[in-house]
């Protein structure tokens, strides 16, 4: 999906999950996502909050379900905003509520890291972890060498550990030399090491990373990132904006496919 697909406007119909606020000065849905599980004071929001109209308050759940959440709720409805460009404040935003259900947002989805991206070696991936004060505890786990270098020379962009199961870790290596980074590894992860080509750069991560913190307020990020990498270990940045404006748009479409994820609270409906 193209980042001008998540472009809304005034007028056009969205749909957003948040925490459902009720006081004096109406109903809110604050978007607030970091920390968003932690109590908080009756009647407060924060700045990530747009204004509702039509909200049901009776119909927020208020207790622990198997799929609820107390105070948390999806909304489908109009959105009224500014004019793009103008300045927004709290209470300028607001959603003409048609539909709402008891939901909070789904989870962010994580990579499995079950299925190491090369092929195990003759007898399989060997089992290595063991047990410390009744964490796992292995020496991929510490991976505490030295290797600044190669991370400093953009030799290795990215590394994670896949765990193919309970007492197995292999470390996963996205790097632009493949070969300098497995001649460097090799002998202190043998039969646990995985170097595959990185699509990009780090200086292209490193490029996105400084656009995104240059334009955090601007484009209302709530946070950002690059040290992601998807189920073959390749690795890319993600923001997380309250919505995609044309501005963030218009840049994040000119990048490389697969190197920004936007992952925006409010969505086209």
């Amino acid at each position: 999906m193209a980042a001008r697909d998540l472009v809304f406007q005034p007028g056009d119909r969205v749909r957003t999950s948040g925490r459902f606020v009720s006081g004096p000065d109406g109903d809110w849905l604050d978007l607030q996502r970091v920390h968003d599980l932690l109590i908080k004071p009756p009647g407060w929001k924060s700045d990530l909050s747009v204004r509702l109209i039509g909200a049901g308050a009776a119909a927020v759940p208020s207790e622990f379900d198997p799929n609820h959440f107390p105070g948390r709720i999806t909304v489908v409805g109009r959105w009224h905003a500014p004019a793009s460009g103008e300045q927004v404040r709290l209470g300028d935003e607001s959603i003409e509520v048609e539909t709402q259900t008891p939901e909070g947002p789904h989870p962010r989805p994580r990579a499995d890291r079950t299925h190491p991206p090369c092929p195990p070696p003759p007898g399989g991936w060997p089992r290595n972890v063991f047990w410390y004060e009744g964490w796992p505890h292995s020496a991929v786990s510490d991976l505490d060498l030295d290797i600044r270098d190669l991370e400093s020379s953009g030799a290795m962009v990215h590394r994670a550990i896949f765990r193919p199961s309970e007492d197995q870790e292999v470390l996963v290596v996205a790097a632009t030399d493949v070969e300098a980074v497995t001649r460097r590894l090799s002998p202190s992860f043998p039969n646990q090491l995985c170097v595959v080509r990185s699509r990009f750069t780090r200086a292209q991560l490193d490029e996105v990373r400084d656009v995104l913190l240059a334009h955090f307020q601007e484009w209302r990020l709530e946070s950002f990132g690059t040290g992601n990498s998807d189920p073959q270990g390749q690795p890319f940045a993600r923001a997380e904006p309250v919505r995609v404006t044309p501005e963030l748009a218009a840049w994040a479409d000119t990048l490389p496919k697969g190197l920004l994820l936007l992952n925006p609270t409010i969505t086209p409906a």
